[in-house]
């Protein structure tokens, strides 16, 4: 006759089988075994630790299994080990050893291979077989262990029998595991409707179940950012680490907190980002989890330029996912190694990405790396640009069989000839102020109405411009998915916003570039200046950011040139200066250091062409020789 409370346990009731318990007026080891459990179930962790501590102490010999997965769950994972060895194997009834077997099976999990755990596992669900009726109490259980170890090894097809026999044999709350195990599985299968179908289904059950809501906040944020629905993954993610912190669960805060962080990095937020990872690092880890922690560390760095910081951590990442044998992760890990090393390692670049291919193609279909590529935009705007029939684009590919529309990566370029880069192909814009609209959102940040107007309309009737504007937002959300100009209508502003991949802009490139960056920065930044800002563009507030932004190199590069001038590097001065003239031909400044470079290196004949070179130069643009020309004459015949 099976325990009252195991019947209510079964059947999903645990504040029934607590209800029962306290009204027990001397409960015994057993009734305390069972109620231990309830508590877990219901998220009340450390008093089902001391509850169980308790049936263990007073002859409940099997209450060490559920004591020691209470403590695996705490992230106490040595004493976990330590209570689950002391277990008296020999004094278990045989289903309680089976359970022994599962509970070793989903340690070796939490701290290794998952290859051993799914050999265990596999060996308790043969014994649970043969048991009859006997074992039905304990295959779902099994079962849907097996379900999840499987996935990690991207055995698709082996996961979803598996986590079919537990959805058959459970009802009520009991079914919110194993349908959270199928949702992450069809979300890197690329099946995001079916894993939406059982977290609807799953959130049926959470009022019984509250134990499991941050780890069901959690798969619906890595939902939300498969599809690029960043603010809505973040929020997610916020409420399962609260709810997981709360419920005294560190695997799965620490789980939201990474999600957040790659979030936020993802977006360019580094300091809110770095935050998250801060209080992740502080959480109990098992190997996967720290890898994973490694791996969103080292995005974090590669995201902000940090290669020397970025590639032992992802390294060592891809090395823990290999020694676990989890291919999907090791993919991960490539894939960023891949876009950390584009800029200065293009080869070994190449190799992290071809590795990662080989790794797709062993998985069987790319759908488990496609989240993760969205996290890469360098990486997307990389593959954009291969020619066809080069075997990276097999992920592009997968991208259109998953029918994702949005794009990899977007481009504002507004120095020279302006446009919008989608994947690296200009999109054709019917409106001409719709590229000045997106250059003055990005520029300037979320601006209400009548500042728009102002800037890009003056003169015009403002109803009339209202009518443009609204005729420009349409033009973008129809051209590029996922890009718009929303409209917040509590604060009345207008922003840019990209569901999916961040919009980079040339501009804002160079001035961060300029603003403190190393040497070698700043000068590809003067390099990069590829022309006056919006050269078609009349407005004036255009005007205005066109002769800061001339001015902001010009200056950084005289700073530059100063620095050299002192040190004796005269070839570099003569490099910046020559470019920084097609800027701005008649800058005194500038004319000067090239000249006192030229005299340097090549004498003074040299310096005197080449002062006479430039005042023919600005002449034509002033129809004057400039002043500075007889004063530099000058100082040259004196030297």
């Amino acid at each position: 006759m099976p325990h009252p409370l195991f019947r209510e346990i079964q059947a999903g009731r645990f504040q029934r089988g607590l209800d029962l318990y306290a009204q027990i007026a001397r409960p015994s080891p057993d009734d305390q075994r069972w109620a231990g459990y309830c508590l877990f179930s219901l998220g009340q962790l450390l008093p089902a630790r001391d509850l169980l501590r308790r049936a263990q102490a007073q002859g409940c010999d099997a209450a060490g299994l559920e004591l020691a997965m209470v403590l695996r769950h705490l992230g106490e994972t040595e004493e976990a080990a330590r209570q689950l060895a002391a277990v008296p194997l020999g004094r278990l009834a045989p289903l309680d050893r089976i359970y022994a077997q599962r509970e070793r099976a989903a340690a070796l999990l939490a701290a290794g291979p998952p290859r051993p755990a799914v050999e265990a596992l596999e060996q308790a669900w043969a014994e649970l077989l043969a048991l009859g009726e006997a074992g039905t109490p304990l295959r779902p259980g099994v079962s849907q262990l097996l379900g999840y170890a499987h996935a990690l090894l991207g055995r698709t097809a082996r996961s979803a029998y598996y986590l079919e026999q537990a959805l058959g044999e459970t009802q009520g709350v009991r079914r919110v595991t194993p349908l959270h195990v199928r949702a992450q599985v069809h979300l890197y299968a690329g099946r995001l409707s079916l894993a939406r179908q059982d977290l609807a289904a799953a959130q049926e059950w959470l009022g019984g179940l509250p134990g499991a809501r941050g780890h069901h906040a959690y798969l619906q944020g890595l939902t939300d950012r498969a599809q690029g629905g960043w603010e809505e993954a973040a929020t997610q993610f916020a409420r399962g680490a609260r709810l997981a912190e709360e419920g005294s669960d560190p695997t799965t805060e620490a789980l939201c907190e990474l999600g957040q962080a790659a979030v936020w990095t993802a977006q360019g937020q580094f300091a809110r980002a770095g935050s998250h990872l801060g209080r992740a690092a502080h959480l109990p880890a098992t190997p996967w989890l720290g890898a994973l922690g490694a791996l969103r560390r080292g995005a974090w760095h590669a995201a902000q330029g940090q290669a020397g910081a970025a590639l032992p951590l992802l390294e060592e990442a891809r090395q823990t996912f290999a020694a676990l044998g989890t291919l999907r992760e090791q993919a991960w890990a490539d894939l960023h190694l891949g876009a950390a090393l584009l800029a200065q390692a293009p080869d070994l670049a190449r190799a992290a990405l071809e590795r990662a291919q080989q790794a797709r193609h062993a998985l069987g279909s790319g759908a488990a790396l496609l989240p993760e590529l969205r996290l890469l935009p360098v990486l997307g705007a990389f593959l954009t640009r291969l020619p066809a029939g080069d075997p990276l684009t097999v992920f592009l590919a997968d991208r259109q069989a998953a029918r994702c529309v949005t794009p990899l990566s977007l481009r504002l370029r507004t120095l020279g000839p302006g446009g919008l880069l989608v994947d690296g192909r200009p999109q054709r814009l019917g409106m001409r102020r719709t590229l000045e609209l997106l250059a003055f959102l990005t520029l300037r940040g979320a601006q209400p109405r009548s500042a728009i107007l102002n800037a890009l309309w003056t003169d015009d009737d403002p109803r009339r411009a209202t009518n443009y504007l609204h005729q420009c937002r349409k033009e973008l959300a129809e051209l590029v998915p996922g890009l718009e100009v929303r409209h917040d209508r509590a604060s009345g502003l207008y922003a840019v916003h990209s569901a999916d991949a961040p919009l980079s802009c040339d501009v804002l490139e160079i001035q961060r570039a300029l603003s403190g960056a190393p040497e070698d920065e700043q000068v590809r930044a003067i390099h990069a200046y590829a022309g006056a800002f919006l050269p078609e563009s009349g407005s004036a507030w255009v005007g205005e950011e066109r002769e800061q932004l001339e001015w902001s190199v010009v200056r950084a590069g005289l700073e530059l040139m100063a620095r050299w001038s002192e040190a004796g590097e005269y070839e570099k001065c003569a490099s910046l200066a020559r470019r920084l003239l097609e800027v701005a031909p008649s800058d005194e400044g500038l004319v000067e250091y090239l000249v006192q470079a030229t005299l340097q290196l090549q004498g003074r004949a040299a310096a005197q062409r080449t002062l006479h070179e430039l005042a023919l130069r600005a002449a034509r643009e002033l129809d004057e020789l400039p002043a500075w020309h007889g004063r530099l004459h000058r100082t040259l015949l004196l030297n």
